[in-house]
Protein backbone atom coordinates (compact mmCIF):
# COMPACT_ATOMS: atom_id res chain seq x y z
CA UNK A 1 0.00 0.00 0.00
CA UNK A 2 0.93 3.65 -0.37
CA UNK A 3 2.24 5.88 1.84
CA UNK A 4 -0.73 8.09 2.78
CA UNK A 5 0.27 11.53 2.34
CA UNK A 6 1.03 10.36 -1.10
CA UNK A 7 -2.18 8.60 -1.32
CA UNK A 8 -3.76 12.11 -0.50
CA UNK A 9 -1.67 14.17 -3.04
CA UNK A 10 -2.50 11.80 -5.48
CA UNK A 11 -6.60 11.88 -4.26
CA UNK A 12 -5.74 15.95 -4.43
CA UNK A 13 -4.73 16.09 -7.56
CA UNK A 14 -7.02 13.90 -9.30
CA UNK A 15 -10.25 15.11 -7.75
CA UNK A 16 -11.31 18.12 -10.55
CA UNK A 17 -10.96 15.95 -13.15
CA UNK A 18 -13.49 12.95 -11.33
CA UNK A 19 -15.58 15.44 -10.31
CA UNK A 20 -16.54 16.74 -13.84
CA UNK A 21 -17.34 13.16 -15.29
CA UNK A 22 -20.87 12.55 -15.66
CA UNK A 23 -22.96 10.68 -12.89
CA UNK A 24 -23.93 8.33 -14.54
CA UNK A 25 -20.68 7.19 -16.16
CA UNK A 26 -19.52 7.11 -12.56
CA UNK A 27 -22.44 4.88 -11.49
CA UNK A 28 -21.91 2.87 -14.27
CA UNK A 29 -18.12 2.58 -13.60
CA UNK A 30 -18.99 1.08 -10.01
CA UNK A 31 -21.99 -1.22 -11.27
CA UNK A 32 -19.50 -3.21 -13.68
CA UNK A 33 -17.23 -3.64 -10.65
CA UNK A 34 -19.37 -4.72 -8.18
CA UNK A 35 -21.12 -7.53 -10.79
CA UNK A 36 -17.81 -8.28 -12.28
CA UNK A 37 -16.52 -9.31 -8.95
CA UNK A 38 -19.68 -10.13 -7.36
CA UNK A 39 -20.32 -7.85 -4.40
CA UNK A 40 -23.61 -7.79 -3.44
CA UNK A 41 -22.92 -6.22 0.07
CA UNK A 42 -21.53 -3.18 -2.85
CA UNK A 43 -24.43 -3.78 -4.88
CA UNK A 44 -27.43 -3.59 -2.70
CA UNK A 45 -26.80 -0.13 -1.94
CA UNK A 46 -25.41 1.13 -4.77
CA UNK A 47 -28.84 0.11 -6.75
CA UNK A 48 -30.85 1.81 -3.84
CA UNK A 49 -28.39 5.05 -3.40
CA UNK A 50 -28.94 5.17 -7.23
CA UNK A 51 -32.22 5.21 -7.35
CA UNK A 52 -32.60 8.01 -4.76
CA UNK A 53 -29.36 10.34 -5.98
CA UNK A 54 -29.68 9.99 -9.54
CA UNK A 55 -32.17 13.30 -10.03
CA UNK A 56 -30.36 15.43 -7.44
CA UNK A 57 -26.51 14.72 -9.59
CA UNK A 58 -27.41 14.24 -12.83
CA UNK A 59 -28.71 17.53 -14.58
CA UNK A 60 -28.14 21.09 -13.27
CA UNK A 61 -31.64 22.72 -12.28
CA UNK A 62 -32.62 25.46 -14.73
CA UNK A 63 -33.51 28.94 -12.52
CA UNK A 64 -33.88 31.65 -15.18
CA UNK A 65 -33.06 35.13 -13.44
CA UNK A 66 -35.23 38.37 -14.02
CA UNK A 67 -32.64 40.28 -16.07
CA UNK A 68 -32.55 37.50 -18.95
CA UNK A 69 -29.79 35.80 -17.10
CA UNK A 70 -29.88 31.99 -16.82
CA UNK A 71 -28.82 30.44 -13.79
CA UNK A 72 -28.21 26.84 -13.15
CA UNK A 73 -28.01 24.93 -9.68
CA UNK A 74 -25.56 22.32 -9.76
CA UNK A 75 -23.54 19.63 -7.32
CA UNK A 76 -20.35 18.74 -7.16
CA UNK A 77 -18.54 16.23 -4.86
CA UNK A 78 -16.26 18.09 -1.84
CA UNK A 79 -13.31 16.88 -2.55
CA UNK A 80 -11.15 13.77 -0.89
CA UNK A 81 -13.69 11.91 1.67
CA UNK A 82 -11.32 9.98 3.99
CA UNK A 83 -13.61 6.59 5.10
CA UNK A 84 -12.58 4.75 8.40
CA UNK A 85 -13.86 1.33 9.23
CA UNK A 86 -12.61 -0.11 12.40
CA UNK A 87 -12.50 -3.53 13.56
CA UNK A 88 -15.92 -3.57 14.27
CA UNK A 89 -16.16 -3.48 10.74
CA UNK A 90 -16.18 -6.96 9.00
CA UNK A 91 -17.24 -8.54 5.93
CA UNK A 92 -20.89 -9.75 7.81
CA UNK A 93 -21.45 -5.66 8.30
CA UNK A 94 -19.89 -4.77 5.09
CA UNK A 95 -22.90 -3.37 3.68
CA UNK A 96 -22.69 0.07 5.97
CA UNK A 97 -19.28 0.40 4.74
CA UNK A 98 -19.97 -0.14 0.74
CA UNK A 99 -22.62 2.29 1.06
CA UNK A 100 -20.55 5.12 2.09
CA UNK A 101 -18.15 4.14 -0.33
CA UNK A 102 -20.31 4.05 -3.52
CA UNK A 103 -22.32 7.65 -2.36
CA UNK A 104 -19.22 9.57 -2.25
CA UNK A 105 -17.75 8.11 -5.14
CA UNK A 106 -20.87 8.63 -7.40
CA UNK A 107 -20.87 12.24 -5.34
CA UNK A 108 -18.12 13.38 -7.18
CA UNK A 109 -15.30 12.53 -4.27
CA UNK A 110 -11.93 11.09 -4.66
CA UNK A 111 -11.71 8.77 -2.10
CA UNK A 112 -9.22 7.34 0.62
CA UNK A 113 -9.72 4.19 2.94
CA UNK A 114 -8.41 2.76 6.18
CA UNK A 115 -9.86 -0.92 6.63
CA UNK A 116 -9.09 -2.80 9.72
CA UNK A 117 -10.18 -6.08 9.12
CA UNK A 118 -7.76 -7.93 7.15
CA UNK A 119 -10.27 -9.88 4.73
CA UNK A 120 -12.44 -6.62 3.90
CA UNK A 121 -9.26 -4.79 3.46
CA UNK A 122 -8.30 -7.52 1.21
CA UNK A 123 -11.43 -7.09 -0.70
CA UNK A 124 -11.43 -3.86 -1.24
CA UNK A 125 -8.14 -4.22 -2.78
CA UNK A 126 -9.87 -6.09 -5.63
CA UNK A 127 -12.17 -3.74 -6.26
CA UNK A 128 -9.71 -1.28 -6.04
CA UNK A 129 -8.30 -3.10 -8.96
CA UNK A 130 -11.47 -4.21 -11.10
CA UNK A 131 -12.50 -0.46 -10.89
CA UNK A 132 -9.43 0.82 -12.78
CA UNK A 133 -10.24 4.35 -11.89
CA UNK A 134 -7.68 7.01 -12.33
CA UNK A 135 -4.86 6.94 -9.83
CA UNK A 136 -6.15 9.13 -7.14
CA UNK A 137 -9.61 8.51 -7.70
CA UNK A 138 -9.85 5.33 -4.85
CA UNK A 139 -6.86 4.03 -2.86
CA UNK A 140 -6.66 2.34 0.35
CA UNK A 141 -3.64 2.73 3.14
CA UNK A 142 -2.58 1.26 6.38
CA UNK A 143 -5.22 1.55 8.72
CA UNK A 144 -3.23 3.25 11.41
CA UNK A 145 -2.20 6.33 9.23
CA UNK A 146 -6.11 7.59 9.38
CA UNK A 147 -4.55 9.81 12.11
CA UNK A 148 -2.21 11.62 9.17
CA UNK A 149 -5.16 11.75 6.82
CA UNK A 150 -7.55 13.43 9.44
CA UNK A 151 -4.43 16.13 9.83
CA UNK A 152 -4.62 16.58 5.77
CA UNK A 153 -6.70 18.92 4.04
CA UNK A 154 -9.64 16.02 3.78
CA UNK A 155 -13.26 17.59 2.99
CA UNK A 156 -15.47 14.99 4.77
CA UNK A 157 -14.51 12.18 7.05
CA UNK A 158 -16.78 9.18 7.45
CA UNK A 159 -16.21 6.63 10.46
CA UNK A 160 -18.03 3.38 10.76
CA UNK A 161 -17.34 1.39 14.61
CA UNK A 162 -17.64 1.58 18.14
CA UNK A 163 -18.64 4.70 19.37
CA UNK A 164 -15.78 5.47 21.43
CA UNK A 165 -13.90 5.14 18.38
CA UNK A 166 -16.41 7.80 16.50
CA UNK A 167 -15.67 10.29 19.78
CA UNK A 168 -11.89 9.83 19.32
CA UNK A 169 -11.97 10.38 15.36
CA UNK A 170 -14.41 13.86 16.57
CA UNK A 171 -11.90 14.85 18.65
CA UNK A 172 -9.16 14.78 16.37
CA UNK A 173 -11.25 16.65 14.19
CA UNK A 174 -11.82 19.07 16.55
CA UNK A 175 -7.89 19.83 17.16
CA UNK A 176 -7.12 20.27 13.54
CA UNK A 177 -6.73 23.50 11.89
CA UNK A 178 -8.17 24.56 8.45
CA UNK A 179 -10.91 23.91 6.90
CA UNK A 180 -13.48 22.28 9.01
CA UNK A 181 -14.25 18.70 7.38
CA UNK A 182 -17.83 17.40 8.46
CA UNK A 183 -18.41 13.71 10.27
CA UNK A 184 -20.60 11.07 9.29
CA UNK A 185 -20.67 8.53 11.77
CA UNK A 186 -22.39 4.88 11.39
CA UNK A 187 -22.25 2.89 14.97
CA UNK A 188 -25.29 0.24 14.51
CA UNK A 189 -23.56 -1.41 11.70
CA UNK A 190 -26.51 -3.93 11.64
CA UNK A 191 -29.46 -1.67 11.78
CA UNK A 192 -27.55 1.07 9.59
CA UNK A 193 -29.68 4.02 9.89
CA UNK A 194 -27.06 6.32 8.14
CA UNK A 195 -26.37 4.10 5.46
CA UNK A 196 -30.16 3.46 4.54
CA UNK A 197 -30.89 6.99 4.55
CA UNK A 198 -31.78 7.70 1.09
CA UNK A 199 -30.93 11.22 1.30
CA UNK A 200 -27.16 10.28 2.29
CA UNK A 201 -25.58 11.81 -0.92
CA UNK A 202 -26.79 15.55 0.46
CA UNK A 203 -23.60 14.79 3.13
CA UNK A 204 -21.26 14.29 0.56
CA UNK A 205 -21.84 16.95 -2.36
CA UNK A 206 -21.55 20.61 -2.23
CA UNK A 207 -24.83 22.66 -4.23
CA UNK A 208 -23.10 25.72 -6.47
CA UNK A 209 -24.54 28.08 -9.31
CA UNK A 210 -23.38 29.07 -12.51
CA UNK A 211 -24.57 32.32 -14.22
CA UNK A 212 -24.71 33.32 -17.73
CA UNK A 213 -25.42 37.11 -18.11
CA UNK A 214 -26.77 37.72 -21.88
CA UNK A 215 -28.29 41.01 -21.12
CA UNK A 216 -25.92 42.36 -23.46
CA UNK A 217 -27.39 40.35 -26.54
CA UNK A 218 -30.25 40.48 -26.02
CA UNK A 219 -31.56 40.25 -22.39
CA UNK A 220 -34.03 42.18 -20.85
CA UNK A 221 -32.20 45.22 -19.71
CA UNK A 222 -34.64 47.54 -18.77
CA UNK A 223 -35.25 45.10 -15.40
CA UNK A 224 -31.72 46.18 -14.76
CA UNK A 225 -32.89 49.89 -14.24
CA UNK A 226 -35.08 49.12 -11.19
CA UNK A 227 -32.62 48.77 -8.71
CA UNK A 228 -31.16 52.07 -9.88
CA UNK A 229 -32.11 55.14 -7.68
CA UNK A 230 -33.98 57.16 -10.40
CA UNK A 231 -36.23 54.38 -9.83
Amino acid sequence: MKNASICFSEAQQAWSLWNQVPYATRYQLIMTAAKALPLSHLKVPLEFHHKHSSELLSEPVLMPGPTGETNELYTAGRGVSLIIADSAVNMSVSKAFYAQLCVSLMAGNCVVLCVQDNELAEQVQKLIECLALPSGVLSLVEYDQYVQLIESDVRITTVLGEDAFVKEVNRHLARKTGAIAPLIAEVELEKMPVAQDPKLVLRYITERTRTINITAVGGNATLLELGSAEH
